[in-house]
């Protein structure tokens, strides 16, 4: 029975069995989380068996809108959810596009995914009804000739789809939506683990809400505050921060050593806009259209269309690898999204080679024969591929950074910039040391989105006068407040323009479902939804959060003001800190009155558990270690 902001049920798929049924959506989940990332922890705490490998049958892949989804402006997105074959902990990914709305229509409000197919299929929802199908003709296809195919069969649908990368099960594969991802934590390795191609859906079943004029209200409002004050976002999307992070000296180049591109005015976002730039493209609703394609006439790396790439990938294949050749960072965007690569790992990996190949840790025929001079762009291009195909080296980068340098020993694995076994994106944390902390602190891996901390810090300058470690409350409602948004699911750049600040989502959340929760209310189901997630993160072996030792022990090499190694008492202090306020002991434990204040009781463990199965540097890496394959 549907309900208001929802549509009251879930498809649930047993590739195993190839049945299909729906259920209705646990109401009661629905308030507690919310929707999408709330959701879908809530889901996977009670189905993922305890250690279960991420690539086995039994690991759950869990798709989910949120009340918001399709709904107003910003609101195109969905989140998926599993346990991740890079991190070996929770994954929650999201991805914008036009599927997630589109998916909503079809009557469900998400799709639970368990159990392996004995052959290639696709999963077809018209509104409603669902089939699996087979898929044999289309495994092996890229991303774009996957939907392609898909359309030609099925007609007017949304596809979410993986690349070989998925099928191969390289650890950092996405799901893509066109040129739109869910991209970090390997999502697509266990959608390929499971024989699932793609998710086709069609439908424009209507979607309930309390108060339907509040919804337009609030969302013309917010359309109205987006344009007027995020024009250089909508004429550039997020590449207009690599000049912002460049000039403070926080961009991330020549694999961390340094936080300044001096040839960052070649692949900027002027240069893409000057001598690529087609057309602006927007995802479901989007009044700003940050979604920019350009095209390559002519040369070695020709494209007729690209959509980005966003500042991430611009700092992963560019100023991290030292490359200011923007043709091949398009070519590099465009093979990513094709294959079905998260960009900012697939291209922190090449910055993590040419390190190692300048130390002398790594040499060419441990390469197949490739070089890896920094900015040798040839040898990136020629080298995706084979990761989506794991032929060659590509089997090994496949799996990652930490596992590629543990494979290569100490010194190599000393050089990884990474929290939990995930890449850092774009941010140097010598110089902006509350947004470091908040990358080790997010409960997926190195993620800047968990609490978008370098809005505070770099682009406002909250911290200059009296410090990170004076603003950790900040850090906390951020990661509170943006658990919500990714559960409500709204674009965390565009609800930012549109000033959807706390007061806004509570008064958005009553006039889409008629539950009225009050704003400690609202924070206090973020709070619930990390710290389940922290607790799920636990069972699997998370240890204490920890930043990679080079930066307690190395400094930038840029010649600039600050950049001194992390004073590792400062860190420790400051995360004890963070441990008190959030109500955890010393080694980040949710108390057992922490989470009966949540309404999570039944969720302590014991602590001696935990500490037999802690991993390296808060990894918990027990049940995907090495470069073992399921």
């Amino acid at each position: 029975m549907q309900t208001n902001g929802y549509t009251g049920q879930m498809l649930w798929v047993d590739l195993e069995k190839a049945e299909v049924k729906d259920a209705p959506t646990d109401r009661e989940d629905l308030k507690r989380f919310i929707g999408g990332r709330g959701l879908g922890i809530k889901l996977l705490s009670e189905l993922a068996p305890p250690e279960v490998d991420p690539l086995s049958p039994r690991n759950p892949l869990i798709l989910a809108t949120g009340p918001y989804t399709g709904a107003g402006v910003f609101s195109a997105f969905f989140n998926v959810t599993t346990k991740s074959p890079l991190t070996g902990i929770a994954a929650a990914s999201h991805c914008g596009g036009h599927w997630g709305p589109r998916l909503k229509r079809t009557g469900f409000d998400g799709i639970v995914i368990t159990g392996a197919s004995g052959a290639p299929c696709y999963l077809m929802i018209d509104e409603g009804k669902a089939a699996l199908k087979p898929a044999e003709d289309i495994w092996g296809k890229g991303v774009f000739e996957t939907e392609r195919l898909i359309r030609e069969k099925e007609g007017d649908v949304e596809v979410v789809s993986i690349g070989t990368a998925g099928e191969n099960r390289v650890k950092f594969a996405a799901l893509m939506n066109g040129h739109r991802a869910a991209g970090r934590s390997g999502v697509g390795a266990v959608m390929g683990s499971k024989k699932l191609k793609a998710i086709a859906v069609r439908g424009k079943l209507p979607i309930h809400q309390a108060h339907p004029e509040k919804v337009t209200e609030i969302s013309r409002l917010g359309a109205k505050l987006a344009v007027e004050g995020g024009a250089a976002f909508s004429k550039y999307g997020s590449s207009m921060a690599f000049d912002v992070f460049n000039e403070a000296n926080v961009l991330p180049t020549k694999n961390f050593r340094s936080g300044h591109f001096t040839e960052a005015e070649l692949i900027n976002a002027e240069a893409l806009k000057s001598g690529y730039f087609v057309k602006d493209r927007g995802c479901f609703n989007c009044p700003l259209r940050c979604g920019n394609l350009h095209t390559v006439p002519e040369g070695a790396y020709k494209l007729d269309e690209v959509e980005g790439p966003e500042y991430e990938t611009l700092m992963a294949f560019g100023s991290n690898c030292t490359n200011s050749n923007l043709e091949s960072i398009l070519m590099a965007n465009y093979l990513c999204n094709d294959l079905g690569l998260d960009t900012i790992s697939c291209g922190n990996i090449f910055a993590l080679l040419m390190d190692l190949y300048d130390l002398g840790i790594i040499k060419a025929d441990q390469l197949d024969g490739y070089t890896m001079n920094w900015g040798q762009h040839e040898s990136v291009i020629a080298l995706i591929p084979k990761i989506a195909a794991r032929t060659g080296v590509g089997d090994l980068l496949a799996e990652g950074s930490y596992r590629t340098a543990e494979n290569w020993g100490p010194a190599a694995l000393d050089r990884v910039i990474h929290a939990k076994k995930q890449e850092y994106p774009g941010y140097e944390s010598r110089r902006s040391f509350g947004t470091g902390f908040s990358l080790v602190s997010s409960n997926r891996g190195a993620c800047h989105l968990r609490a978008a901390l370098y809005v505070n810090e770099i682009f406002m300058g909250e911290f200059e006068e009296d410090g990170f470690e004076s603003h950790l409350a900040t850090l906390i409602n951020k990661e509170h407040y943006l658990a919500l948004a990714d559960s409500y699911l709204t674009c965390k750049f565009g609800m930012r323009n549109a000033q959807y600040t706390l007061p806004v989502l509570t008064e958005l959340y009553h006039a889409l479902t008629g539950i009225a929760l009050t704003e400690d209310e609202l924070m206090l189901a973020g709070e619930r939804i990390w710290n389940l997630e922290r607790v799920f993160n636990l069972r699997e072996g998370v240890g204490a959060d920890m930043i990679p030792p080079r930066l307690f022990s190395e400094n930038l090499d840029d010649g600039k003001q600050g950049g001194e190694a992390i004073s590792r008492e400062r860190f420790l202090l400051a995360r004890e800190k963070y441990y008190q306020m959030r109500g955890w002991n010393s080694e980040g434990v949710p108390s057992p009155k922490k989470l009966s204040e949540l309404g999570l009781e039944g969720e302590e463990h014991d602590r001696e558990y935990y500490s037999d199965r802690s991993g390296n540097n808060g990894s918990g890496d027990r049940s995907c270690g090495g470069l073992g394959r399921v």
